[in-house]
């Protein structure tokens, strides 16, 4: 039985730290002054473990490392993102809040670590919970926001399995069999208003030193093709038409900041289709977005649900689209699709 997340609602003190707040304290407030705006994030002891773990850096890691730390340190929200910056730049970082609060889809969740003048802000997007129940239960949950909860399990071979919760009642507690082999990598994946993503992750056994092993290619075709044949699933067609929509879909992510399947009123993969004339059995995607196509291809391949899709054997037809954010970033977008053909 899946318990609906409620999420406390405690202001968190880095988004106001400034040199002299680090050693003054303001008058609490009377009750004549007008009530504080709601948090920009709810404080988190772990991620403020995080935040003083790369305090000691040069430099904010890259995404597959920060997220790693995340996760070493027992951090299971996601996604997750870090800021560097010096005491005083109180604005900038309010403003580095206010962008991820303006495009997430849940609560932030925030952590600050100081080391000298340096100052270290870790965020992340607190959708549900995964809380390990001795060594082989786990316990999920969700913010009321999110519905149709599932898990996705990576096993130390590399294969997936997905795994139904009860989106009914208070609470979802499920036991992992033990013969799977450890460590095992858990997604709670559930729909929210853009979309279904994985909300939550955590390891079950000791996490791997060494970093997984990607596909390596120059194109999106060549990559997929090599996961596919990985996974013992067909070759697919190159389709101009799904093709479109992905790049449509791309523009979309980068141009709203918000990595979803539902970012227009035609709602999700298969009605977006249909809005160009094509019907499908089966309609599957894929989102990420990174510094380049090589690190969002990748974030999709070391996502088990993410992989479970691209690599579905009922496929037999694919669309690639990428774009660049006013950052830089890429999002990249794969769409497949079993038997497509036009409507008329």
């Amino acid at each position: 039985m899946l318990r609906k997340l409620f999420v406390p609602s405690a202001m968190l003190l880095a988004l106001h730290a400034t040199a002299a707040a680090d050693s003054q304290s303001e008058a609490p407030p009377t009750v004549a002054e007008q009530p504080q705006a709601a948090p920009l994030c709810i404080r988190s002891t772990t991620l403020e473990l995080v935040a003083a773990e790369l305090a000691d850096l040069q430099s904010i890691p890259p995404s597959s490392e920060l997220i790693r730390t995340a996760r070493e340190a027992g951090v299971d929200a996601n996604p997750v993102y870090a800021k560097f910056g010096v005491t005083g730049e109180f604005e900038s970082f309010k403003a580095w809040v206010e962008d991820l609060k303006e495009t997430a889809d849940a609560p932030l969740i925030c952590g600050r670590a100081r080391s000298g003048e340096r100052i270290v802000l870790v965020a992340a997007v607190r959708a549900g919970a995964l809380t390990l129940e001795g060594g082989q239960r786990l316990h999920a949950e969700v913010v009321p926001e999110f519905r149709d909860p599932f898990l996705v399990v990576r096993d130390s071979s590399g294969g997936s399995r997905r795994i139904a919760v009860d989106g009914q009642g208070a609470g979802a507690s499920v036991t992992l069999p033990p013969d799977w082999g450890r460590p095992l990598f858990v997604q709670l994946v559930a729909t929210g208003p853009n979309g279904p993503r994985p909300i939550a992750e955590r390891w079950v056994g000791k996490i791997p030193k060494e970093a997984p092993a990607h596909t390596s290619s120059q194109s999106p075709e060549s990559w997929l093709m090599q996961l596919r044949r990985g996974a013992g699933a067909r070759s697919l067609r190159s389709n101009r038409l799904l093709s479109q929509e992905a790049t449509s879909h791309a523009q979309a992510v980068c141009e709203s900041g918000k990595v979803g399947h539902e970012l227009d009123p035609f709602g999700d993969p298969e009605a977006r289709l249909l809005k160009r004339g094509v019907e499908a059995r089966v309609v599957g995607e894929a989102i990420a977005r990174a510094t380049t196509l090589s690190d969002a291809l990748h974030a999709i391949e070391d996502s088990p649900s993410h992989r479970m899709t691209v690599t579905d054997p009922r496929f037999t037809d694919a669309g690639y689209g990428q774009a660049k954010d006013e950052k830089g970033r890429t999002c990249a977008v794969i769409l497949l699709a079993s038997w497509p053909r036009k409507v008329p």
